[in-house]
């Protein structure tokens, strides 16, 4: 018994989603400090990202037993907590910019002192309140509501009259519903050319 356990599929955990927005801050926080290497660090930032993406969306879709997604809030919220690192980076980008006085020596802008923090922390307030205000307006637009109070279909109903589903056309899960641990629901493959 301990020997099947061993080997059933972990659950998936969402932990690594508030790494990444870590990650993100850390890296757009580089052109205040030392922006010499920003495009390979931007770079390795996109590339290890994909593959972090790339690896979860395998892994769910067939390492994972069971998989927890609370609500379209908790997506919602992600967006939401995207504003902070691209508003840090809005801030550093004015930095960036002061420093620009198109001549030759870089000690030379009109922003300096406070005038210089000031713009940064208008960059960043602004912009994270500018992302806000669209996401919010985003998600009013697409927003629709379906009444399916007075429906009295089940899912066998549903099931018969459209036979594709997301566990039926995915013949990994049919498999694994057949020579897995939990035989008890088989999935029968579906396909359009089965008729």
């Amino acid at each position: 018994k301990h020997a099947v356990k061993a080997f059933e599929l972990g659950e998936m955990e969402q932990g690594r989603y508030a790494d990444i927005i870590f990650n993100l801050v850390l890296v757009v926080c580089i052109p205040f400090l030392s922006p010499a290497y920003m495009h390979l660090t931007f770079g390795a930032l996109v590339v290890s990202h994909t593959y972090i993406y790339c690896y979860d969306h395998v892994k769910v879709l067939r390492y994972v037993n069971k998989f927890e997604f609370g609500s379209t809030k908790l997506h919602y919220l992600g967006m939401q907590l995207f504003t902070l690192p691209v508003g840090i980076f809005a801030g550093a980008l004015v930095f960036k910019a002061s420093q620009l006085a198109g001549m030759d020596d870089l000690t030379f802008t009109a922003l300096q002192g406070y005038r210089l923090g000031l713009a940064i922390a208008g960059a960043m307030v602004g912009h994270v309140l500018l992302h806000l205000l669209l996401l919010a307006t985003i998600r009013r637009m697409g927003t629709s509501h379906v009444d399916r109070s007075s429906s009295k279909a089940t899912y066998a109903d549903i099931a018969q009259q459209f036979p594709a589903s997301y566990f039926s056309v995915n013949p990994l899960h049919c498999l694994r519903s057949r020579y897995g641990i939990n035989q008890d629901n088989r999935q029968a493959f579906y396909s359009p050319l089965k008729g």
